[in-house]
């Protein structure tokens, strides 16, 4: 046989062959099995994440349940504006159940907020510091939300024991309704 340029040719062709096809072929598909590879972990990684944020989705849920169920409680708590009156007596039945004499229970203007109104109720009470003591106790059991701003002790002369109070206690209640009348709003669970 024959060695010519031909051939020689062939030779270099066919040894260009492999060398052509691994630069060509195998390093573009190598790098694409780790391209492929890398961003199978990248997606490892985020269904993780997206697994461990559908857990606290859930734990959500329970949570929205257990935060609705306070507001509920809450509400029931606010009066309707309509029973300012049976506020005001049960005011007036503690204050006469501890031995004090209430001078003067006023209602303020009622106070909007978003969802309630506060009442401030202007309060004038005389009597023995230990049934006023006990009037607060009383007080604070009551099923209403209410608060304190404003709370004045006087001492009254010549007396062992006896103040004047005066004092403030706003009264949370649901606020009027869109109807315009009022009433409970569509909220109102009483």
């Amino acid at each position: 046989m024959r060695f010519g340029i031909r051939e020689l040719i062939f030779l270099l062709l066919l040894l260009a062959m492999p060398v052509a096809s691994c630069f060509f072929v195998f390093q573009p598909r190598t790098r694409q099995m780790h391209e492929a590879q890398d961003e199978m972990v990248k997606k490892r990684l985020k269904l993780r994440e997206l697994r461990a944020a559908t857990r606290r989705f859930e734990d959500l849920g329970v949570q929205i349940e257990k935060l609705t169920a306070a507001i509920e409680m809450f509400e029931q708590k606010l009066p309707a504006r309509r029973e300012e009156q049976v506020v005001l007596q049960q005011v007036w039945e503690l204050a006469a159940r501890n031995d004090l004499v209430p001078q003067s229970i006023r209602p303020g203007k009622p106070v909007p907020s978003a969802h309630y109104a506060e009442l401030p109720i202007s309060l004038a009470i005389k009597g023995n510091f230990d049934g006023f003591y006990r009037f607060m106790l009383d007080l604070e059991k009551l099923s209403r939300i209410t608060r304190m701003p404003r709370l004045e002790f006087v001492q009254l002369p010549q007396t062992q024991g006896d103040v004047a109070v005066l004092m403030t206690l706003s009264v949370f209640f649901e606020a009027q309704g869109d109807d315009g009348r009022g009433g409970p709003s569509q909220r109102s669970r009483l």
